[in-house]
């Protein structure tokens, strides 16, 4: 029984519901004058708003600016909050690597400052991060000497949380009876703390799943009480800002796991109703659990079809990261639906799957479940009267046996029936498909101890493997944080651009320099994809800045990074196609040079063309280049479009390209609005035409128009 990384709770954040964007002004507006605990305050509040959004990097900066301010006040309380928040958002983001390269000096302040609440908070998030990501014998190491460490200090906090993270990893790895004693320990020492800890509700919820999967619902009803008192308690005395709701819900269906365990049905019933009152989105971790209790509920009270209808919307939901446990009950509760309906080889066909996915969950039981429904269903026809005498021999030993062998002896004596509708035929190719079976099984069997060796080397490949991908999206944040992000608010211009990789890190870069009313601004395409290629762009990009900051030419900047970038050093032989513009915003003159780049489009009032440009080479092919730069006497009022390939090449399933005549024919024909719209309306061409098809090449747009 896995317990899947969704379904564990923030369990130190408190989200905040509210208007992101027009709060967030407001409260940067107010920053500029707050002082002390006030600056603080807001500071929390805006990070709190940016967890409405899905940009980690934004999130990162508003958590690092609260760290900043709480340390320059000295405010170690508030400090200390705020590292526990920053390592949580790394495990809500998957940023495991960041994780444990943190987590120890965040400790060593937490513990230099005797932080000892958010000390052990964050030591949680360590024990969480290395079993969900399947360390779990690191996993548990760190939870025990997290355990030795609080009890050394006689902590009672620290060592409840070191139990409740013990607990899920013993959970993690099937261990249900250590996860139970884990669980039970950590309630004892949590519910003696006052106020008591919200903790203690995501507690409730993953022994109550442990109790039922060992089936003491008798323990998990009694569990049930004490966790109605801890809420009520707990919400009488705190504004819960709509949370309660969600933990009221996981409440009620643990109250329905017992009673559909004990066959109180009708309060089973009353219990999913209540669960069905909180409100959830249909696509939550709550919601499934609701579909397969409440199918489970069909299915115990004879409303077979009912059940099928609600089991197939939970079918619907899994796919191949769903957990191996909850796949094999929502496939058998599947199949025990069909045999109620007569619907025999459906069953069979599910019986097969379970044995497939499934090698660690009643694999004895099911192999021989499956066994015997094929041997059922490829009887002679001739022999149906022998196989009937067996039949009836074979209920009377099922009635003297336990409740679990009348799964099977239905499955003989329903299955019976079916060959009544089958002739020679039928049978024929049913005994066929069984050889297959068979042949396969045999096949599974003699790879059997491969698969064990390959599995250890699997588990070691994903670990790294998921280390690689931390990596790369590191990789990527950071160079995404090199282009700009935000661009002029002024009345004279008009500048936007964007940049979307075709893997985590590409090539592409744009950038500008605004200097008074002179503006740079420049975008390029590197050769290659991947890691190299964002390093020479990382370097491109720097001397673009710095050399653009020295006030010189667009012809002389080219010729300047091309020194700087061939020669001996650039080994593989990396080059970068450039167009460098310099605007006089006063009159509108552009200043250019291009480097191999692809020409832009300059937009006027009915004339949408190509510039027409001098050839000079890329950058970085050959030192000691001298690069020729152009003008435009004015480009005011016409605005002027910059890309790379990744636009006009852009692929679709039969390899066909965007092309630049298309690319001409929009520009031509949608009116400029805004250089943002325009790029948009590209962005969402391009995709239109890829129908799904993988991008080709990374896309990078810039557009800029001088107003008068």
């Amino acid at each position: 029984m896995n317990f899947n990384r969704w379904f564990v709770t923030l369990l130190f954040l408190t989200a905040t519901v509210c208007v992101f964007g027009d709060e967030a002004a407001d409260l940067r507006k107010n920053l500029l004058s707050a002082k002390g605990a006030d600056r603080i305050g807001i500071l929390q509040k805006l990070y709190d708003l940016s967890l409405e959004t899905d940009d980690v990097n934004y999130q990162l900066k508003c958590i690092n600016q609260l760290i900043n301010e709480a340390h320059r006040q000295g405010n170690t309380d508030e400090e200390g909050n705020a590292r526990v928040l920053k390592m949580t958002l790394f495990y809500n983001s998957d940023l495991n690597d960041s994780i444990y390269e943190q987590v120890p000096p965040t400790l060593e302040f937490l513990g230099s400052n005797s932080s000892w609440k958010y000390y052990y908070e964050t030591w949680t998030i360590l024990v969480d991060a290395l079993n969900f990501t399947g360390q779990t014998n690191t996993g548990l190491k760190e939870g025990q000497a997290m355990y030795d460490d609080a009890k050394n200090r006689n902590d009672k906090y620290g060592m409840g949380l070191a139990y409740y993270a013990m607990g899920n990893v013993y959970a993690n790895m099937n261990n249900t009876e250590e996860a139970a004693d884990s669980y039970q320990k950590s309630l004892n020492m949590l519910a003696d703390i006052s106020p008591a800890p919200m903790q203690l509700s995501d507690i409730y919820a993953y022994y109550g799943d442990v109790l039922e999967f060992q089936k003491e619902y008798h323990k998990l009803d009694a569990l049930t009480e004490q966790w109605k008192d801890f809420l009520t308690e707990y919400y009488a005395k705190k504004d819960d800002n709509g949370e309660s709701a969600n933990r009221w819900a996981y409440y009620y269906l643990a109250c329905a796991q017992a009673a559909i365990g004990e066959g109180d049905y009708e309060k089973a019933s009353e219990m999913l109703n209540e669960v069905q009152k909180r409100t959830f989105s249909t696509e939550s971790f709550l919601y499934m659990r609701w579909l397969y209790y409440r199918a489970e509920l069909c299915r115990l009270q004879g409303f077979y079809d009912e059940g099928i209808a609600l089991n197939d919307r939970r079918m619907r939901m899994l796919d191949d990261t769903s957990d191996k446990t909850e796949a094999f009950r929502v496939r058998l509760q599947r199949a025990q639906l069909f045999e109620a309906l007569g619907r025999y080889k459906e069953a069979a066909r599910l019986y097969y799957e379970m044995y497939v996915i499934n090698d660690s969950i009643n694999v004895h039981d099911t192999k021989r479940q499956l066994t015997e429904m094929n041997t059922l269903l490829h009887v002679d026809e001739l022999k149906a009267k022998q196989a009937q005498e067996q039949a009836r021999l074979e209920m009377e030993k099922a009635q003297q046996q336990r409740l679990g062998i009348i799964i099977i002896s239905s499955i003989i004596v329903l299955s019976l029936a079916i060959f009544l509708f089958f002739r020679i035929r039928s049978a024929r190719r049913l005994r066929i498909a069984h050889e297959k079976l068979e042949e396969t099984h045999s096949k599974l069997e003699a790879t059997h101890q491969e698969l064990l060796t390959a599995y250890d080397q699997l588990e070691e490949t994903t670990i790294a493997k998921e280390r690689i991908e931390s990596d790369l999206r590191i990789a990527r944040d950071i160079q995404m944080s090199m282009v700009p992000s935000t661009f002029p608010d002024r009345p004279d211009l008009d500048l936007y651009a964007s940049m979307t990789p075709a893997k985590e890190v590409g090539g592409d870069l744009y950038g500008y320099v605004l200097s008074d009313d002179k503006l740079y601004f420049a975008l390029g395409d590197v050769s290659g994809k991947g890691v190299p290629a964002s390093l020479f762009m990382a370097q491109a990009t720097r001397l673009f800045r710095t050399l653009a900051a020295q006030g010189m030419m667009p012809a002389e900047i080219a010729t300047r990074i091309n020194a700087a970038l061939s020669g001996e050093d650039n080994e593989r032989s990396m080059f970068v196609t450039m167009f460098l513009g310099l605007i006089d915003l006063n009159t509108g003159h552009l200043d250019f040079c291009n480097a191999g780049h692809n020409p832009p489009v300059l937009i006027g009032d009915g004339t949408t063309e190509f510039i027409e440009m001098i050839p000079n080479a890329p950058i970085g092919l050959w030192p000691g280049l001298e690069y020729e730069g152009e003008e435009i006497a004015d480009i005011t009022n016409r605005p002027l479009f910059v890309y790379t390939d990744g636009l006009n090449e852009a692929e679709n399933r039969q390899q066909e390209q965007f092309t630049d005549e298309k690319l001409l024919e929009i520009l031509q024909t949608v009116p400029f609005e805004t250089s943002e719209k325009t790029i948009e309306l590209l962005r969402d061409e391009v995709e239109k035409h890829r129908d799904g098809a993988e991008p080709n090449d990374d896309l990078t747009m810039l557009c800029v128009k001088v107003i008068k």
